[in-house]
This record gives structure tokens, C-alpha cells and sequence, in this order.
């Protein structure tokens, strides 16, 4: 009598124990928990951007993307006026224009204000 033994076909994409992973290639069994821990905060950052338009759309605001009100925001910090690299710096961002057209977009709605100074223009709340 032959037996036969019957295999069970494991997939290398299938994680088995439950865990929530973002990028599976990147979990070996000494590092699931980042994974994990990466994939929450992927889903805390949405959450919270699409909780700032949201709140700016009630504010009256209903144009305004994740972005720009952080980029609004870090103009109105502590109520002093800032350089347009100042806000390249502390935002991360490396393209100069992103930053000039949304201020100027944010200029429009008149929620933020330039101050041309004499080397450099100044961003400010009001």
C-alpha cells in the first residue's frame, strides 16, 4: 500500500499569522512589527490630510488640498513673517514654484499676504 502524502502548496505572498503588512517584500520574520508600524502610519497620514481639507472646506475654504494648509499653517507658525526658502526648507519641498503658485493661489483668497522686501519677498498672515 502506497500512501500518498499530499503537499500544501505555502505561497511566498500569503502571511499566515495575521499580521498587516504595506510592502511584503520587505517583512522577514525579524521585522514584521515595522512593517506593520509603517503601513499604520501610511493610514494615520491620509487620515489626517483628508481631515485638514475637510475642516477647511467648513472653514469656508473648500479649494484648498492637503498641502496647502500646511503650507498655510507653517505661514501663520508663531506669527512672524517668512522667506520662501524658510518654507521650501521646512516643508520639503525642493521645487520652488510649488511653493510660489501656492502661495499665490493662498494670496487670492487673501488668507495669506506678500510683503516684497529688499532682496526677498515675505510671507505673513495678514
Amino acid at each position: 500500500m502506497s500512501q500518498k502524502k499530499t503537499a500544501t502548496s505555502k505561497s511566498n505572498d500569503d502571511i499566515t499569522d495575521g499580521r498587516i503588512v504595506s510592502s511584503r517584500h520587505l517583512v522577514s520574520e525579524r521585522c514584521a512589527e515595522l512593517s506593520e508600524l509603517e503601513y499604520a502610519l501610511i493610514m494615520t497620514s491620509n487620515a489626517f490630510n483628508k481631515w485638514m481639507v475637510r475642516c477647511m472646506t467648513a472653514a469656508g475654504e473648500p479649494d484648498m488640498g492637503a498641502f496647502d494648509v500646511s503650507l498655510l499653517h507653517h505661514v501663520n507658525h508663531r506669527n512672524r513673517k517668512k522667506k520662501l526658502a524658510d518654507i521650501c526648507f521646512v516643508l520639503n519641498v525642493e521645487d520652488t514654484h510649488i511653493v510660489t503658485y501656492a502661495l499665490k493661489k493662498a494670496g487670492e483668497g487673501r488668507v495669506c499676504h506678500q510683503r516684497k522686501g529688499r532682496k526677498r519677498a515675505l510671507f505673513f498672515d495678514h
